[in-house]
């Protein structure tokens, strides 16, 4: 027990010892300069870029890393750069016929004519036949029978239905493999993170990873169980990330490659 309090502690003491600064700053791109956001901390070992929804972006640096280093670092990924903020800058447009990523494969949207509903003639009630599901998938067609107004939400309810069902297969089937306890599941809508692992012990996964292949969805829940050893991103983490999942690399690079098309909506 003495040891667990000591480490508890500890823990706790480096908790309170990590320094966050955030600054507002700005950089030349295609000859303009374009403003973002330089948040750093004691507790980061690498430098990382993300994009807003608004079409700006920041980037998460060490603490004590050069200003220099940091603008070569997002000089390095502008073409990645500009891509992405081209993506948030353009309204994604709903239609039908569109091409929809669904579990790392494509599927087409196909709006089906609304029923209409004749006038009820008949004297005696009789009872109601159950309403069309809004949404169903057949084959690698997504037929919808809403409004084409309505797709947005229709398509996104049935997303998220079917990552509730998928992930939750996913994270019970690597944790059988690994041989651990299974930990409570949360979706998450964030818009920048594929996961993350609370204090409490519960994992929440971007409902988003539906749209991804299998092996994406498992390095995701792996890089998340990771975390029950190393809260941190450490070379520590990343070996305890292997040793779950070997061979993560590929898939994810992947997800890195293809999240921004995941984000899309």
């Amino acid at each position: 027990m003495r040891k667990a309090a000591k480490h508890s502690a500890g823990e706790a003491a480096r908790r309170r010892a990590i320094v966050r600064r955030e600054e507002a700053a700005a950089i030349e791109l295609d000859g303009r300069p374009v403003a973002y956001l330089l948040k750093r901390s004691s507790a980061r070992h690498t430098l990382a870029l993300r994009v807003q929804d608004n079409g700006r972006f920041w980037v998460n640096a060490p603490l004590a890393t050069p200003r220099q280093q940091i603008e070569l670092f997002i000089l390095r990924h502008a073409q990645w750069l500009r891509g992405r903020l081209a993506v948030q800058s353009a309204p994604f447009q709903w239609r039908d016929g569109m091409v929809l990523p669904y579990l790392g494969s494509l599927v087409h949207l196909c709006l089906m004519p609304m029923a209409k509903t004749a006038p009820q003639m008949e004297l005696f009630a009789v009872p109601e036949d159950p309403p069309e599901p809004e949404v169903v998938f057949a084959g690698d067609v997504l037929l919808c029978n809403v409004a084409e107004g309505e797709l947005a939400r229709a398509v996104g309810d049935w997303y998220r239905r079917e990552a509730a069902r998928v992930l939750d297969e996913h994270l019970r089937a690597m944790c059988r493999h690994l041989a651990i306890p299974v930990p409570e599941l949360h979706l998450s809508d964030a818009r920048s993170r594929w996961g993350s692992l609370s204090p409490k012990g519960a994992v929440s996964l971007n409902w988003r990873l539906v749209k991804a292949s299998s092996e994406e969805i498992d390095y995701v829940i792996c890089h998340e169980l990771a975390h029950f050893r190393r809260r941190d991103h450490s070379p520590a983490f990343w070996r305890e990330v292997g040793r779950l999942y070997p061979g993560y690399d590929a898939p994810r690079a992947r997800l890195r490659q293809q999240g921004r098309h995941y984000f899309e909506f």
